[in-house]
């Protein structure tokens, strides 16, 4: 029956369209208290990644400059400065601010996790879907070459493609963009072979729809949320392997803020200058903390088995419960009064000591 608030039809739109797609996930979201810890930790590294690089690209590092001091800008009359009020966080060997460093350091650590993520997430999905939908020679043939690709460690084979075609930004989340293919291609067709004999593919099959749209269309869509878990939990991963590469010097190359090239040159001057290498040892860690805490509350969102929702009794009473209770028969092969019967007739006792 329709109010004077609009019909049910709707009622029953405006109630899908705020519940569903996004709103729905960021609604439960909430309930995780560790995912919005996370959740803080991604928006505040965005937020200076989104700073350097307008500073850097439109500004020339002018405002960063000028509200502290140039991460590029050498004096080696401040060489190894403790943390102070000029220097929060001190200074390297070359007399550069490590905070501002840290700060640029947060859009080469962020440029590199989501290229190479993307270029992993498309490059897993298209592999997956296309083996799990056409099976027979195509699966065997893609999933081989992707086992051969998993089989080789990540770090190895990304350390073997920057020595070939030379160390730099771009060949890092290149190279690590290759390395993370397969473990999105084998979650892709995981979901892809669960969903392609469903009853709407059937339809769309019956329908004459290309094999492309099929795909593309119904099949992708439905099976994506597992695979954008795995991007989520696998940038930590990622950030860290650049990291690595960068210490040992096979990626991004001075005068570039990085902080695998920051702990690299502070791990000779431990004793001496601690902070060299510390800060930006805890700025990998919240990073990576950060996106594995906000991917467990995403695969908890998204797993029908787990929920982070609260649990409400506001419909639910003891008196209600009592009620029930006492309207339930109790069974004819108990003899009242006997060890076997409750004294509110419900049945006998489970497990109860004569």
């Amino acid at each position: 029956m329709s109010t004077g608030k609009g019909t049910p039809t709707a009622d029953v739109d405006a109630e899908f369209d705020e519940d569903g797609g996004l709103v729905r996930t960021l609604k439960k979201l909430r309930h995780s208290p560790t995912s919005l810890v996370g959740l803080f930790i991604i928006a505040a590294l965005v937020i200076m990644a989104i700073f350097s690089a307008i500073d850097n690209f439109i500004f020339d590092r002018a405002i960063i400059t000028w509200l502290h001091a140039d991460p590029h800008a050498m004096d080696q009359s401040m060489r190894y400065e403790e943390p102070s009020r000029e220097h929060p966080m001190g200074t390297d060997r070359y007399g550069r601010d490590v905070f501002t460093r840290l700060i640029y350091g947060s859009r080469t650590a962020l440029t590199i996790g989501i290229l190479a993520v993307g270029i992993s997430f498309v490059g897993g999905v298209i592999i997956g879907s296309v083996s799990a939908f056409f099976g027979g020679y195509v699966d065997d043939l893609l999933m081989r070459s992707v086992e051969i690709l998993y089989a080789i460690p990540g770090l190895v084979l990304a350390i073997i493609f920057m020595a070939i075609f030379g160390p730099s930004i771009y060949n890092l989340f290149i190279a690590y963009g290759i390395v993370g293919i397969p473990a999105y291609a084998r979650v892709m067709r995981s979901e892809a072979l669960s969903l392609r004999d469903r009853e709407y593919v059937e339809a769309a099959k019956l329908a004459g729809l290309p094999r492309r749209t099929i795909l593309f269309r119904e099949i992708v869509p439905n099976g994506i949320a597992p695979v954008i878990v795995q991007a989520t939990l696998s940038m930590g991963g990622v950030i860290i392997g650049a990291a690595a590469l960068s210490f040992l010097g096979f990626g991004v190359q001075p005068p570039t803020p990085d902080w695998g090239r920051m702990l690299s040159d502070g791990r000779t001057a431990m004793v001496v200058a601690w902070w060299v290498a510390v800060f930006p040892g805890i700025m990998i860690f919240l990073t990576v903390m950060g996106f594995n805490m906000l991917g467990d509350g995403l695969r908890d969102i998204m797993d029908p088995k787990m929920t982070v929702e609260p649990t409400t009794y506001d419909d639910w009473t003891l008196d209600e419960w009592q009620t029930e209770q006492q309207t339930e028969q109790p069974d004819d092969d108990i003899v009242p009064g006997s060890t076997g019967a409750r004294t509110d007739g419900a049945g006998e006792l489970r497990g109860g000591r004569s």
